[in-house]
């Protein structure tokens, strides 16, 4: 949080205490927690409630559950071997086919972005033609990964 939230918070805190507003002395206080749990509910993730049930009485236990990227071995062994599919399928296609294909799909890049990457390193081509470079080049590739769908 920069310093200039943190000094606006901390000096509506001290105008609410003057002004005797409980209410907002309070909402301030546990805005920056409020702020957190936001952050986390965009970013998936989720809070859990669990009941333990002992002898005598039953307890509620409070706990996070953040949502993780890391993968089980399973799913990283499908993710590497569709990575090898996906190496192997562009391994057909010409050097040019196989960059356009990459600066697209994989990394995101415009048309426009691609045809001036491939001009300056390959040879002259315009945002159209890589276009149709990429469409034929996924349609070829579209058979090799099937099963991969």
């Amino acid at each position: 949080m920069s310093n200039k939230v943190q000094e606006r918070r901390e000096r509506k805190i001290k105008e609410a205490i003057k002004a005797k507003n409980w209410d907002e002395v309070t909402r301030l206080l546990q805005q920056e927690q409020s702020n957190a749990e936001r952050r986390d509910r965009y970013h998936n993730r989720r809070i859990k409630d669990e009941t333990i049930a002992s002898k005598n009485a039953k307890k509620s236990v409070r706990y996070d559950v953040i949502a993780s990227s890391d993968l089980n071995p399973e799913e990283a062994l499908i993710l590497e071997e569709l990575r090898q599919a996906i190496r192997e399928a562009k391994a057909s296609l010409s050097e040019i086919d196989s960059k356009i294909v990459e600066m697209i799909a994989e990394q995101g890049s415009s048309y426009k972005e691609t045809a001036r990457y491939i001009t300056e390193h390959y040879k002259k081509m315009s945002d159209v033609t890589v276009k149709s470079h990429y469409c034929k080049a996924l349609k070829k590739l579209a058979p090799l990964l099937k099963a991969y769908r």
